[in-house]
């Protein structure tokens, strides 16, 4: 993903009178089905009117959160706002007038949050993981180069092998059969007699001769403007070819091949196919890293279940925090310190102050694990999930 100006204006963001809500919503093939997002996103405005009718917050300010809450219902009843994503973060503040919506590759988990700042770990957080993407599309003759944002598709560049100026026709021996080369392969006229075969083997090379081509300045490219992860896209015929031309380092962040037709696909569904590959990606490092979980139980580099899990990462020691996908826990917070608890009595704060509750205690151990820079994995495979008891963690150092 590109950390473009709208994240920059997100981050600058402040506001000294009002609120700021901050809205995050996974859409997954299985959160669409039957509008289920629909649902969820009017549960978290109940759980928060619930909180903020316990707060003191005036009248003006209030308006300004229930305007927030109103205008986010309303994005989502149109379909085409949430189209090419897996995931939607808003931030809004109506009495100053800020509203942005970013589309993302995923949401770790559903949550809206009300504060004096914008809730923004995660969108930075997912902007890391999937770094940024560059997508090239190949047929015979040309290429056309595209960047994945934070919110669409892009086209930067198209490509032309310079030299392919073939002019053909080509008949059986009773007709005529005329060729100009490329210079690249010799140029001048081809004799009659050259044939079927050899004319095919021509169109051939060109196309590998282009292939070398628009490899070359793809790499060009990468080195002047660096991306994490490259995407090969078009006919089936062209993509294993095109990817033996690809420079080492381009074939090491090589993310997969996509099927589509470079003159008609759009940007929407460039997009998903991308978000597809993505996925794949993200259920390989899920089953790797809860592999590795299991491994580092019995040597101590990793813990499981809330309490000794929330005990680490108080400590520092979270690497890589998992959790199953739909957990919660009630819990509380410290005011001060900030430090989480599962407990609300007298002393047990760092502080010497009684906890606060909060809605649910795993959001928070979410932000405080992205705070803490730590990798955040949301465990959905089924086998994955019987081996963790709601959330557990592999440690930068033993517990």
């Amino acid at each position: 993903m590109i950390v473009s100006d709208q994240v920059n204006r997100l981050l600058e963001f402040r506001s000294n009178k009002y609120p700021i809500t901050s809205f995050y919503m996974k859409l997954g093939p299985g959160d669409r089905e039957n509008y289920k997002y629909k649902i969820a996103v009017k549960n978290l405005m109940k759980e928060q009117r619930e909180v903020l009718s316990k707060t003191e917050l005036n009248k003006g300010l209030l308006e300004s959160v229930e305007s927030d809450f109103k205008r986010v219902a309303e994005y989502f009843e149109n379909t085409s706002n949430i189209a090419a994503c897996r995931g939607i973060a808003i931030f809004s503040c109506s009495g100053e007038k800020f509203w942005e919506v970013f589309k993302l590759p995923l949401v770790y988990r559903d949550r809206l949050a009300v504060g004096s700042s914008p809730n923004t770990r995660q969108i930075l957080r997912i902007n890391d993981e999937y770094g940024d993407i560059a997508v090239i599309l190949i047929d015979r003759k040309k290429a056309k180069l595209y960047r994945i944002s934070l919110n669409k598709a892009e086209e930067i560049l198209g490509y032309l092998y310079p030299e392919y100026v073939r002019i053909t026709r080509f008949q059986a021996q009773e007709g005529s059969f005329k060729q100009r080369v490329a210079p690249s392969a010799g140029g001048g006229n081809v004799s009659q007699g050259y044939g079927e075969y050899g004319f095919q083997r021509m169109i051939e090379n060109e196309m590998h001769q282009h292939f070398k081509y628009v490899s070359g300045k793809l790499f060009d490219y990468y080195k002047n403007y660096r991306f994490d992860w490259l995407i090969i896209g078009g006919a089936e015929q062209f993509l294993s070819d095109f990817s033996n031309h690809l420079h080492t380092y381009l074939a090491e962040i090589n993310l997969g091949t996509i099927v589509v037709d470079i003159v008609t696909t759009k940007p929407d569904e460039l997009v998903e196919q991308s978000l597809d590959l993505l996925e794949v990606m993200r259920n390989r490092r899920e089953d790797r890293l809860v592999r590795e979980f299991e491994e580092k139980l019995g040597s101590r580099f990793a813990i499981n279940g809330i309490e000794p899990t929330l005990r680490a990462l108080m400590r520092g020691q979270v690497r890589i925090l998992l959790v199953e996908d739909g957990f919660s826990n009630r819990g509380f917070k410290c005011p001060e310190t900030g430090f989480l608890v599962l407990e609300e009595r007298e002393g047990i704060c760092p502080e010497g102050v009684k906890p606060l509750p909060v809605l649910d205690i795993v959001d928070e151990v979410i932000e405080e694990a992205l705070g803490q820079k730590s990798e955040v994995v949301i465990v959905t495979n089924q086998e994955g999930i019987k081996k963790i008891d709601g959330i557990g963690a592999i440690l930068r150092f033993k517990s």
